[in-house]
This record gives C-alpha cells, sequence and structure tokens, in this order.
C-alpha cells in the first residue's frame, strides 16, 4: 500500500567496488521463471469464515492499538479447517505498515510446528486493504498474473473474518512467500529470497551488512538468507564499467525481468521501486528473479477517492527512473523497445479491458455483500462512509478500474517522449552570486535538452512572487546574482527541445529553499 515511503533517495549512488570485489561468481544461467497452473484452487476463492479466539483479550487489544508489536495466543478455525488442535493452536499480530494505524487491521496467523497446515502453510496473512475503496485491487492482481508467462502468481481468497465473536467483514487471506511457496511449484526451496523494504538497488556496504537490524530494514529474508550474494549483484548492478546486458544476463532472468517491469506500468503500481517486490535465487544460481507483491496500491489508486495525487515524475516510466537497474536498462534504446513490445503484447491479452471486467465480475457479488454492511460500510474509504451513497461510491470505482490497465498504458504511451526526471542540488555560495545546479536529465529517444530556471519567494511559485527566471539553459547550472536577502525557494525544469510544451519534466525533489543573508 502506498504511504509515500517509495520515493528516492537524494543523495548520490556512491560504489564501492573493494566492497565485494570485481569479476562475475560462475553460475549457470537461470532457466525460464514457470509457474505451475494446479496450485491455484477455485475453491480458495470463498468467502470461507475463519474465527480467531483470543483467550488474552487485553493482549489482543493492545496489539491491535500498537501499545505492543508482540503476538498472543489464539485458537484459529476455518469452515475448510478440520485437522489439528482445536486450541492453542497458533498466534496473532498485526500485519503491514502503514495500515498499522488504520481503524480496520490487517493480521497474520502462524499456526503451531504441531498443527495441521491451513492451505498448505503455517502462515496465514488476513489483509483489510483498509485505503483500497474496491477491496479487490490485490486479489485481481495475482489472478491476472497466474496466465502471464516468466511470471508466478501467489494463492489469494477472500475471507469472513469473526474473532472474539466479533464481526471483522471482509478480508483477504494471501499466501505467504516461503520456503512452502517455493517448493510447492517445483522451485529451490533452498534458495534465497527476500522482501523490498527500503531496496532501491544501492550498494550494502560493510558496516550495514555486519548490523542484521539495518539489513532489515532493507530487505527481509523469507527464505535463505544469502547477503553475500545480493551485494554481489548490487555492486554488478551499481558499476558503470559492467554493461549493462552484460549484468542483466548474469545476475537476473531477462524475460522475467522485463514482464516484471510491464506487469507494474499496466496495473500502474507505482510504488514498486524499493519496496512491493521480492527477489528469488536459487541456491546453485548467482541470478534473480523477480516475484509481485503488494498490489492494493496499484490500479489507478491515486485516483481514487481520498488518494493523494502522483507528481508528474511518477507518470510513465519516470516513476522507476530513479532506480540504478531499471535507469541503465532503459537508457539502452533495444532494451526500452523490447519492454514496449512486451507492454502492448499484455496489454491486448491479460490486461485487456474485457479481460479485466471479466475477473472482477466474479468477485463483485461477494464483494458488494460485504461492503454495503456493517462494520464495512463504515470504513470505506471514501466521503460518503457509513451511508447508502458509499455502496454506489464503490460501485464506480469497481468499474472504473476495470479499464485502468487501457489508461496506463495510454499515460505510458504519452510520457515516453518526455525527459526523465533529475536531482536538484544544495545552493552553493560564491561571491559572484547563488550557484543551483542539478543533475542532468535524459530523454530516451536522445533528443537534446533544455533547462528553465525559477526563484519565487512564494513555496507555491505564484507569479506575483517570482524573483528570477532564466529559459533555455544548455546546461544545469544557473547563477543568481544580486539576490537581496530573502527566504526563497527554486525549482528547474527540463524541456525537449522538439515538443517543449508537451515533453518537459520536474526535479524529483520538485523545488528547494534558498536562504540569502
Amino acid at each position: 500500500m502506498s504511504d509515500g515511503s517509495d520515493r528516492p533517495d537524494p543523495g548520490p549512488t556512491v560504489i564501492d567496488r573493494n566492497v565485494i570485489g570485481a569479476g562475475h561468481v560462475d553460475s549457470p544461467a537461470l532457466p525460464p521463471l514457470v509457474d505451475d497452473p494446479a496450485i491455484y484452487l477455485e475453491s480458495d476463492v470463498g468467502p470461507v469464515t475463519v474465527t480467531l479466539t483470543a483467550s488474552d483479550a487485553q493482549a489482543l487489544a493492545d496489539i491491535e492499538t500498537n501499545a505492543t508489536d508482540g503476538n498472543t495466543p489464539v485458537v484459529f478455525t476455518a469452515a475448510d479447517y478440520g485437522g489439528g488442535r482445536t486450541a492453542g493452536n497458533g498466534t496473532i499480530e498485526l500485519r503491514g505498515s502503514t495500515s498499522r494505524g488504520a481503524l480496520q487491521k490487517s493480521f497474520q496467523i502462524e499456526l503451531a510446528s504441531d498443527a495441521t497446515p491451513w492451505r498448505g502453510g503455517r502462515i496465514i496473512n488476513l489483509l483489510k486493504h483498509p485505503f483500497d475503496l474496491t477491496r479487490v485491487r490485490n486479489t485481481l492482481s495475482f489472478e491476472s498474473f497466474r496466465s502471464i508467462s516468466d511470471l508466478v502468481s501467489l494463492r489469494t481468497g477472500f475471507v469472513h473474518l469473526i474473532i472474539n465473536s466479533i464481526d471483522r467483514g471482509l478480508y483477504e487471506w494471501v499466501e505467504e512467500p516461503d520456503e512452502t511457496f517455493l517448493a510447492s511449484r517445483g522451485l529451490d526451496a533452498r534458495g534465497s529470497l527476500y522482501e523490498a523494504k527500503t531496496f532501491a538497488f544501492t550498494p550494502i556496504d560493510d558496516a550495514t551488512a555486519s548490523d542484521p537490524a539495518k539489513v532489515d530494514d532493507i530487505v527481509a529474508a523469507r527464505g535463505s538468507n544469502d547477503l553475500a550474494k545480493l551485494r554481489r549483484m548490487l555492486a554488478a548492478v551499481n558499476d558503470a564499467r559492467q554493461p549493462i546486458d552484460g549484468v542483466i544476463g548474469h545476475y537476473f532472468n531477462r524475460a522475467n525481468y522485463v514482464t516484471w517491469l510491464a506487469v507494474n506500468v499496466l496495473t500502474a503500481d507505482y510504488d514498486s521501486g524499493s519496496q512491493n517486490l521480492m527477489l528469488y535465487s536459487p541456491a546453485e544460481h548467482e541470478g534473480w528473479y523477480f516475484l509481485p507483491w503488494d498490489y492494493d496500491g496499484a490500479w489507478g489508486w491515486n485516483e481514487q477517492s481520498l488518494s493523494p495525487p502522483r507528481p508528474r515524475w511518477r507518470e510513465g516510466l519516470s516513476n522507476w527512473w530513479w532506480v540504478a537497474l531499471h535507469q541503465r536498462f532503459l537508457a539502452e534504446p533495444a532494451n526500452l523497445a523490447e519492454l514496449d513490445a512486451r507492454i502492448r503484447a499484455l496489454a491486448a491479452t491479460t490486461f485487456a479491458d474485457d479481460a479485466v471486467a471479466a475477473k472482477l465480475a466474479r468477485y463483485h457479488d461477494v464483494v458488494a455483500s460485504f461492503i454495503s454492511v456493517e462494520p464495512d460500510i463504515n470504513n470505506l474509504p471514501c466521503e460518503t462512509a457509513g451511508t447508502q451513497a458509499a455502496i454506489a461510491a464503490w460501485e464506480a470505482e469497481y468499474t472504473r478500474i476495470a479499464t485502468n490497465a487501457g489508461r496506463a498504458l495510454a499515460e505510458y504511451a504519452t510520457c515516453l517522449s518526455r525527459p526523465m526526471p533529475f536531482w536538484l542540488y544544495s545552493p552553493a555560495f560564491h561571491p559572484s552570486g547563488v550557484a543551483l545546479s542539478w543533475s542532468r536529465s535524459y530523454q530516451l529517444q536522445g533528443q537534446p535538452l533544455r533547462y528553465d530556471i525559477e526563484i519565487n519567494a512564494s513555496e507555491t511559485f505564484d507569479p506575483a512572487a517570482t524573483v528570477a527566471t532564466k529559459t533555455g539553459l544548455a546546461e544545469p547550472l544557473f547563477t543568481a546574482a544580486g539576490l537581496a536577502p530573502g527566504h526563497y525557494f527554486w525549482r528547474a525544469v527540463a524541456r525537449s527541445v522538439t515538443n517543449p510544451a508537451h515533453d518537459w519534466q520536474m526535479a524529483f525533489n520538485d523545488h528547494l529553499s534558498l536562504d540569502v543573508t
């Protein structure tokens, strides 16, 4: 779920080539990533009633209010769970990051080691998706991924959750990606599996690598933990001496990587730069596969009621430009052409409007039966929550996302000729004035660029408060002389020479302040 944390870091990447060492570790090429369609059961869809009973009601209340970050014993039962113990068979804890602050919580149940697994696993994720008005964005995504080659999906289903006799409404069960998940698909259960948390393909230095807590802030190990292997890949990605196609060929499965990028473009999953993805590497290989994870902020989430708008730099491929791997890959014309072909092929098949609408129709009545009554009707993320008008708002959003992939394709095509976003640097003061500089932009088709700059006394850049402007700069530098003492703000814009009115781009960090004394 988008919480604003998937943002670029303005600091420059520092590559220490002595951290890992140069050269490749010998390894066979990664084979194609193949999913097992037999894994996905129609009976998973549900809804199935799940009942949780916590004997320590206060401990449960403390967990739900974030008063404690622990867990408490629970009895897990379900309409399709007939085996195992009926008392003390697991623990319950909160799940998620931003969603922990929502009124309706998400939970993770861990069944005891001697309890019978439920749906093949002992880790049970019950997700509320409190910020998704439709309540189906994640389910829709993972059902769609099952028909896409070079990708694997997750089992999901709808749950009617009851905790200590209190009806919690509609939830989504999502399979836990772990060793069991890998083994069930014929993948290497001994392999390394990481969930990205603040992972932007930047090198991990020795100091960070030696501190498990710091590493866990970047990536969470879900399988075998081979940090040295991960660091070798990151060093290569950030080593400009190594051609990017060679890096891709050695450290990734190219078809899987291109497919993952194309899927995120078409699902409009804009929070997949440093989070909402997983990396898996079989034990006997150096390479990594991209696995999808967490799509409740996709399918036009930013355009739904009460959601924040996206800045211009998060439109189209520029959304992923700040990540070194994606930037280096997209800067090669042949790679861009390959991605374009994959995007258009998926847009015409899996993500065609009629195919998406058919999937949504399967869930419609189930979801409608829950969101139209308490407790869910009172907690829908829209202005009319708690009223009959909320049902109409849900229906409108549910209908709208059916055509979102088509809009995402159109946005992608419209933005292809725009310059890429860049970084504004801190002002530098000299006797001759204030030097304002920024990193160079880039245009994927190689068009020449020019820059405009503005200094303003208002942070909203009120035209009436403009202090200085300069247009048509060939270099990312402007020296402002003669500024009176005061507090100012400045920004720059990159423009294509061939179509400056349409093809322009802002900075990742939008604008900076400027104090003149």
